[in-house]
């Protein structure tokens, strides 16, 4: 038994939905971020330099740490602290990460009454397993320490799950959201909500 084929307009809707999730290109975006900051003692000040540290597996990321470290510095800067590796009061370490993952399948509900077969039997057809597009999970992690004392003086992380796989985009957001409230953040876990503007898809 075959399936019937899609009309021309389901086809074209069915594609336009994917592009719009896959590329998040044409629509603005609301990026809800899962944040939780904490503050060490003494507390971080506003307005400090900084300088980056790597752990030694960050090292061995090479060019990845590179843009990680370069988005990571434009959103400092808009926390207002100052990159000076010469006269830095802290050392920042910042990681990223991302997975793919499959969301549970959804069932969809069958309508009506039983159906006849071929030979006559009255059946009832279950319903249909509907296969989820693939979700990311963007993490950054932000950790901030004194060169001086060598004390902690602030932690920040922020998640976001989404259909979205253009992280180059998302994660601009995400780490303002980790950023949210330097150097006094809301205590507690808690939802930042940023809305990511439509972007133009890059020309291949």
């Amino acid at each position: 038994m075959s399936w019937p084929a899609l009309t021309p307009i389901r086809h074209g809707l069915a594609a336009g939905l994917a592009a719009l999730l896959l590329g998040g290109c044409s629509l603005p975006r609301m990026i809800d971020s899962e944040v939780e900051s904490f503050v060490g003692a003494p507390a971080a000040v506003a307005g400090a330099t900084y300088r980056f540290e790597r752990l030694p597996s960050q090292q061995a990321l090479g060019a990845a740490q590179n843009q990680t470290e370069a988005l990571a510095e434009a959103a400092l800067g808009r926390a207002g602290l100052v990159r000076d590796d010469a006269h830095a009061r802290y050392s920042v370490q910042v990681g990223v990460k991302v997975l793919q993952f499959q969301p549970a399948p959804r069932r969809q509900p069958h309508f009506g009454g039983p159906l006849v077969s071929a030979n006559g039997t009255l059946y009832t057809p279950a319903p249909l397993l509907a296969l989820e597009p693939p979700w990311y999970s963007h993490t950054v992690h932000f950790l901030m320490r004194d060169i001086a004392s060598a004390q902690i003086a602030y932690e920040t992380t922020a998640s976001f799950d989404g259909p979205w796989s253009d992280s180059v985009n998302l994660l601009p957001t995400i780490m303002d959201a980790a950023l949210q409230g330097y150097p006094n953040p809301p205590q507690g876990l808690h939802k930042v909500v940023i809305e990511l503007p439509a972007h133009r898809p890059r020309e291949r």
